[in-house]
């Protein structure tokens, strides 16, 4: 079910759809963090995999812009927020928003202790992680500057490897993935 194409925020309407960094079909509405990497992200509407071969059920990004292009032509509401009747796509991944309220430092030791881990140790640290909202970015085929750093000569010609993994909050990047031409 499609649900609002739009909410308001204290200045103007506002996209309740956009596109990520992985082609990912996400939810925003008001209750999401304002200030997030992808602004007012509260949900997974549609993972990439399924929007690539979706079931009779799922939420398509072409279902959302034939929605989009119907309600813009009674609603100024909708046209503003989609003004090329299109889905934005965002420049990051989507990651669940969970209140970081951790110390940064610790954090940043966590995340730097990552690598020399193995095995459940390893588990154990991701899930710590993941519980208090820090997530390991995931891999994409092509170079993003705001995910990605170049290892080496800083050459990335697609598809890239990641020679160290990155980390990210909804919020922010922790540390960018580490990646090189595969």
């Amino acid at each position: 079910m499609i649900g609002e194409l739009t909410f308001q925020d204290a200045t103007c309407s506002k996209p309740a759809y956009c596109i990520d960094l992985l082609g990912n079909l996400v939810r925003c509405s008001s209750a999401g963090p304002e200030q997030g990497l992808i602004p007012f992200a509260i949900e997974l509407a549609s993972a990439a995999d399924e929007l690539a071969c979706p079931f009779p059920w799922t939420l398509t990004i072409d279902a959302v812009v034939e929605r989009i292009a119907l309600v813009s032509e009674t609603q100024a509401s909708t046209r503003a927020a989609y003004p090329r009747s299109k889905l934005e796509t965002s420049a990051y991944p989507f990651v669940p928003h969970i209140e970081v309220t951790e110390d940064e430092q610790l954090i940043l030791k966590a995340i730097e202790l990552f690598p020399t881990l193995t095995g459940e140790n390893a588990i154990a640290v991701r899930e710590q992680l993941e519980a208090i909202g820090v997530f390991m970015i995931p891999a994409v085929d092509v170079f993003s500057p705001t995910i990605h750093e170049a290892a080496g000569d800083g050459l990335t010609v697609p598809p890239i490897k990641t020679v160290t993994a990155g980390w990210m909050s909804s919020m922010k990047v922790y540390r960018k993935a580490l990646v090189r031409s595969a």
